[in-house]
């Protein structure tokens, strides 16, 4: 297992310092009815990886919410990355075994950010885990889903956590009208981000379990 995860860490630094990032970081989002094909492949992967779990339109409404469905795929002031932006601090204390650090902050970044069947794996998770917490109650799993359990407590908390729910059920709402159409002319695959740098290599390495909605990555602890 050890050698697995060093192996895994080496591949991941030889993409993040042999290659140059190059990638928007602004929040805006032009409307759904403008979004591009790439835009479109995210936002349908999103709800297909979800769908059979029960947040399909979640899944794709938080792409479209967090990213622009994968547009801006960073955040530095939080830290955040990925298609759904998952806070890497967050990401590095639940799922790995190691200390919270700058080095292993851009090496969990730059894996949101280029593999969107990792990010989504860790979206998902999180839906299924607040899902069990709030016994099923949907508005409270998305308020826990944007500030976990702080929304409870604090006011301005809870305000923000009640905007994000809005705004998330306002786009399932849009989503349900869009995606049924666009589903047939769909071919379900990862979408390919358009990043300035490949990923090929990973043709040589692969730490996911072939076509397998759920990856094994490394990284993480074993269950």
């Amino acid at each position: 297992m050890l050698k697995k995860v060093l192996i895994f860490i080496i591949f991941n630094i030889l993409l993040v310092f042999g290659t140059e990032l190059n990638f928007k970081v602004e929040q805006k989002c032009v409307h759904i009815n403008e979004f591009s094909k790439q835009q479109i492949d995210v936002l349908l992967y999103a709800y297909l990886y979800g769908k059979e779990h029960g947040f399909g339109y979640t899944m794709a409404a938080i792409a479209w919410q967090e990213s622009c469905s994968g547009e801006y795929l960073l955040n530095f002031q939080d830290p955040s990355a990925g298609i759904y932006h998952a806070l890497i601090p967050g990401v590095i204390k639940k799922y790995t075994k190691y200390r919270d650090s700058k080095f292993l902050r851009n090496i969990i970044g730059q894996m949101l950010i280029s593999n969107p069947e990792f990010a989504s794996s860790i979206a998902l998770d999180e839906l299924k885990y607040w899902k069990r917490i709030r016994k099923g109650n949907f508005k409270s799993i998305i308020k826990s889903y944007n500030k976990g359990f702080s929304w409870e407590k604090n006011h301005r908390a809870n305000r923000m956590a009640t905007n994000y729910y809005l705004d998330i059920s306002k786009k399932i709402k849009a989503l349900q009208n869009f995606i049924p159409k666009k589903l047939k002319h769909y071919d379900y695959k990862t979408p390919s981000l358009d990043l300035d740098y490949s990923i090929k290599k990973e043709d040589k390495f692969k730490p996911y379990k072939k076509d397998s909605k759920t990856p094994t990555y490394y990284l993480l602890k074993e269950k």
